[in-house]
């Protein structure tokens, strides 16, 4: 078999290359984003069960061609009938929550649109109000990137992603034809043409010869534009590995001014080429050929630290008095720096109080707004400050825990992650342009405190990367480590990530205690 670079560079150049027209990149942001949370997921699952249940009523004025929605509906996964586990358990999986956003933004309005020229007598007030709740392009970008971030986090092959398989674990869900392209389309938009190239290789094989006409009439046929796509795809990224000192941009430019005469006949014949079996299995080969070298953060979410050794589990009985008579299991995870885990120490008659803070929350975002990129969304929030019996005896469980010194009624954080989102390495002290909080009245936070309110099935670690330490989230379990010196110096090591969800749902309670309450109960040592 001749080498694929040279397979590639063949088929390639045996036609002029055509280049589309770009589309805006940048989007102003807005206040909720659906994708940060499975919270605001389960919010857009509500609002397209009411779309498309509006949409199955109207539908039998449409004959024969109703047919085709509840085709395309049940491709989606829709179904009316779901518990609210059954809705929590399909929104946790990211392939069903990016089918969710990508439909909703992209094929719902196209629906309405459709629907509203083809019915006129009827009152569609309903779908107008709901239309107004689809997520924007810069939601349908944050999710595209948060399957992206699963993908290159934790090395998976876009191939099994589009069967349902995540981490090598089969899921009863798979992307659509849509999303697929939707995929390649922002991989292509980014300058990432091999990434582009394997999701517009994949869509090329879900494609079917007799796609239904309505379908196509409703939401558009894509099939032209994926072919151009995939060939540019190809094309760019062929040059790159065949000439190294050429860049991307050069081989996109060869390619542009390739595009003038290209007619379909010419891309038909050559997506005939491409998909023959024996090219396509050296096209896949050669795709996957080029790796990124993982960074350490990327290696402690895959789970592949060094184990530590002369770690101790006991039961902690001497904080304070009152764990005399109820001691609690405690672990030890790194001695130096001190990082200790609780666990049984959230009861689920807690967490269900601190999910009802859920109504409260707002997106959180990793940056500064800079005004001229989207910021990557962390996860939704909320503040508990609301008076609570419940909150002010977790915070007595932490003084317990730890022997720290602040009032049972002070506030503490509620998180719930969403699509891909994810917390880059950070420190909780004030540094690199971030002021924590109170930081003049009370000084900066000594240490930090994570309850874990769920557990995530795969994924969701928190991670120490210039330690090595990763920690998989425990439901009811704390994880607490010192952020300063007790001299108030801080310590770089206390450096820590949020890995992303693959699947699952994942909350979080954080408290930040500050270092001059501190004082007098913990003195400098030697």
């Amino acid at each position: 078999m001749r080498p694929c670079v040279s397979l590639l560079t063949f088929l390639l150049c045996s036609v002029p290359i055509a280049v589309e027209g770009d589309e805006d990149k940048l989007f102003d942001e807005r206040n909720e984003r659906y994708s940060s949370s499975t919270v605001g997921l389960l919010k857009l699952l509500k609002v397209e069960q009411q779309f498309t249940d509006t949409l199955i009523k109207y539908a039998v004025q449409l004959g024969e061609k109703s047919q085709s929605l509840h085709s395309y509906l049940s491709e989606g996964g829709h179904q009316s009938n779901r518990s609210p586990k059954e809705k929590g358990e399909f929104i946790s999986n990211p392939l069903n929550a990016f089918s969710l956003i990508r439909r909703t933004s992209e094929d719902l309005p196209k629906w309405y649109t459709y629907f509203k020229d083809s019915i006129k007598n009827e009152d569609l007030s309903v779908l107008d109000d709901l239309v107004k709740k689809v997520p924007n392009k810069v939601d349908l970008d944050s999710a595209i990137q948060g399957i992206q971030r699963i993908e290159r986090v934790y090395d998976l092959k876009i191939d099994d992603m589009a069967q349902g398989v995540l981490h090598d674990k089969q899921y009863n869900s798979r992307l659509s034809y849509r999303d697929l392209i939707a995929m390649g389309n922002m991989m292509y938009q980014q300058g990432d043409y091999q990434a582009s190239a394997k999701w517009y290789r994949i869509a090329c094989k879900r494609e079917l010869d007799d796609l239904d006409m309505l379908l196509n009439e409703v939401l558009g046929n894509p099939s032209e534009y994926l072919h151009r796509q995939y060939i540019k795809a190809l094309y760019i990224h062929a040059s790159t590995i065949s000439e190294p000192l050429k860049s991307a941009e050069e081989a996109f430019i060869t390619a542009e001014n390739a595009m003038a005469d290209t007619g379909q006949e010419d891309v038909d014949n050559l997506m005939f080429n491409l998909n023959d079996r024996e090219n396509d299995l050296v096209i896949k080969i050669q795709l996957y050929q080029i790796k990124k070298r993982p960074t350490n953060f990327e290696i402690g979410c895959r789970g592949l630290y060094r184990r530590k050794r002369n770690l101790v589990c006991r039961y902690n009985f001497t904080t304070t008095a009152f764990l005399r008579l109820a001691p609690l299991k405690f672990e030890e995870i790194n001695l130096d720096p001190y990082i200790a885990m609780y666990h049984e120490v959230l009861y689920d008659s807690e967490i269900e109080e601190l999910k009802g803070q859920s109504i409260n929350m707002g997106n959180g975002y990793a940056d500064k707004r800079n005004g001229t990129e989207i910021r990557d969304t962390v996860a939704r929030h909320a503040w508990w400050s609301d008076t609570s019996s419940v909150r002010e005896r977790i915070n007595q469980r932490i003084i317990d825990m730890t022997g720290f010194n602040f009032s049972k009624t002070e506030e503490i954080q509620v998180a719930n992650y969403g699509l891909g989102t994810y917390f880059k390495p950070h420190f909780d002290y004030t540094s690199d342009g971030f002021e924590t909080p109170d930081v003049t009245a009370l000084g900066d936070r000594l240490a930090s405190i994570i309850f874990y309110a769920s557990d995530v099935p795969q994924g969701g670690a928190t991670v120490f990367p210039d330690i090595n330490v990763s920690v998989l989230p425990q439901k009811g379990s704390s994880l607490f480590w010192f952020n300063l010196f007790d001299d108030g110096r801080p310590d770089e090591r206390s450096k820590h990530s949020v890995c992303p969800v693959i699947n699952g749902d994942r909350w979080t309670l954080t408290k930040w205690v500050h270092l001059f309450p501190q004082m007098f109960i913990m003195p400098c040592q030697p």
